[in-house]
């Protein structure tokens, strides 16, 4: 018998059956995640974090109103100042700061006073506010300073101790 050639082709091939068949797309499972990701982020969304939003919000106490004339709960009369944006002192005009506040008095005709003094008091607050820097408002009672001295510089200009207090609703740094 002759001897036989290692790579002899007459040999018989086993398949392998390690190796599982190729089936299906390989998009397939890529489009499942494209498809079903979004799907489940808006169940998710529409059924359990708006629900809880929703009854979070319905619960919280409504604000206060602050318009003229309106009467807190302290048994002070206020009135809303409006948005004023000013740059701030020492800052070569690259920083400003914008503020929004309410005043508060005891005097029941408060918003027809701030209404009838408007450009005066406008006037004082942009003196007031444009005269602060940067670093003394960033200090733990820039704040503060910024409300005495409007209070002082109202009540001056107005002629008597008609304001009692002003609350801050925006106070930004920018």
């Amino acid at each position: 018998m002759p001897a036989k050639d290692k790579f002899d082709d007459t040999d018989t091939v086993t398949p392998n059956l390690l190796v599982p068949k190729k089936s299906g797309s390989p998009l397939l499972p890529i489009i499942a995640v494209v498809i079903l990701v979004p799907a489940l982020v808006y169940g998710v969304m529409d059924f359990v974090i708006l629900p809880k939003l929703k009854s979070s919000v319905a619960t919280a106490a409504p604000a206060a109103p602050t318009g003229p004339n309106t009467v807190s709960a302290l048994g002070e009369h206020t009135a809303d100042f409006g948005a004023t944006v000013v740059n701030l002192a020492g800052s070569a005009n690259s920083r400003y700061l914008r503020t929004s506040f309410v005043v508060a008095s005891a005097d029941p005709n408060i918003g027809g006073i701030i209404k009838e003094n408007e450009s005066s008091l406008r006037d004082a607050t942009i003196t007031v506010l444009s005269s602060q820097s940067v670093a003394g408002l960033e200090n733990a009672h820039g704040r503060e300073v910024v409300r005495k001295a409007l209070i002082s510089q109202f009540n001056r200009l107005l002629g008597a101790e008609v304001i009692d207090q002003i609350y801050f609703s925006e106070f930004v740094i920018q």
